[in-house]
């Protein structure tokens, strides 16, 4: 059999030809270069996006809501009309703030998986579609397709959640979730429908809250650390950048947050189906006001400053939610 054109080369010749060139190494250097090249060129699919948000999605979700609850109680709390509660009298204003906590815990995993999926599967779409739309807009876009799976999934907790948190009528501290599910469901009424749109009050208002938020906060961050993206930001840097964008967002939001939360809180009468508050003289209880009527209706009847309560606890946990979120992300 032939001898292949290495073995047929004689040791001396291979000597003279290869001695002090560093060709080999050369050799293995041109061959990592090229490894790392690929890797760096290499761009995953929108599918292996929408996985990896998935993940990432349901790790940050199950974090942000164990740290920031308790603030989050104080916020729901301080936003009610005529509440009883004040920044002033913290153990009063934190007391019982665990209440609710195992409905976003059992949602919000789920949820927060499936927005982070389809927003990094909806961009990176965009982006291999030749459109050339600007980052801004691509974010904006990705986030309003993420926006209604995601409330879809977490808005049943998230009513629960707040009735609990304020004690509204008929819910107590110490109730259990599946009681308060329960509870949510009769006060709809005697029908299933009823009852499932008890769970659903506030989508809306949940979602028109959540675009501006979100689109302030991924777009503030994209510009505080120059358009790297994820991949491109340490973990410290990011956790900074994120806690300052967030933060931002969520203090102009507020208004929003407010109403949000005041409609959830509002219950059902089997009845005649009238909504209740947990104040007699709540200004957003009465149907029949549109969006923007409600909001105007709170600032000229209990003052502009009631459209940014909670704003403190809220600026804490915008603060503690974004460096958790986009330093690990």
């Amino acid at each position: 059999m032939a001898a292949s054109p290495a073995e047929a080369m004689p040791i001396t010749n291979y000597a003279n030809n290869h001695s002090g060139d560093n060709e080999i190494p050369n050799i293995i250097d041109s061959n990592s270069q090229t490894l790392i090249s690929s890797n760096d060129n290499y761009k995953p699919t929108a599918f292996q996006e929408s996985i990896s948000g998935f993940v990432s999605g349901s790790a940050v979700s199950t974090v942000k809501t164990l740290v920031k609850y308790p603030l989050d109680t104080a916020t729901v709390r301080l936003q009610m009309p005529n509440t009883p509660f004040t920044i002033q009298n913290v153990p009063a204003l934190f007391a019982g703030s665990l209440d609710g906590i195992t409905a976003p815990l059992v949602s919000n995993i789920p949820a927060g998986a499936i927005f982070f999926a389809v927003k990094d599967a909806t961009k990176s779409s965009l982006k291999d579609s030749g459109l050339g739309l600007p980052k801004w807009a691509l974010t904006s876009l990705a986030v309003a397709a993420a926006l209604p799976p995601y409330w879809a999934i977490r808005n049943p907790s998230e009513v629960v959640k707040t009735r609990l948190q304020v004690g509204a009528e008929g819910y107590y501290e110490g109730m259990s979730t599946m009681d308060a599910f329960r509870l949510a469901l009769s006060n709809g009424g005697n029908s299933t429908m009823d009852g499932v749109s008890e769970l659903y009050q506030g989508y809306t208002e949940n979602i028109l809250y959540g675009f501006p938020a979100d689109i302030i906060k991924f777009v503030a961050y994209d510009y505080l650390t120059g358009g790297k993206g994820k991949k491109g930001v340490s973990p410290i840097d990011g956790a900074m950048y994120g806690a300052l964008s967030t933060a931002i967002a969520q203090l102009v939001t507020t208004p929003l947050d407010v109403l949000r939360n005041r409609i959830m809180a509002e219950v059902s009468d089997n009845d005649d189906g009238v909504k209740s508050s947990i104040s007699d003289d709540d200004t957003t209880g009465t149907s029949g006001l549109s969006y923007i009527g409600r909001l105007t209706k709170i600032a000229e009847e209990e003052g502009v400053q009631e459209l940014f309560a909670g704003s403190w606890p809220r600026f804490a946990k915008a603060l503690l939610s974004g460096a958790i979120q986009f330093a690990t992300y």
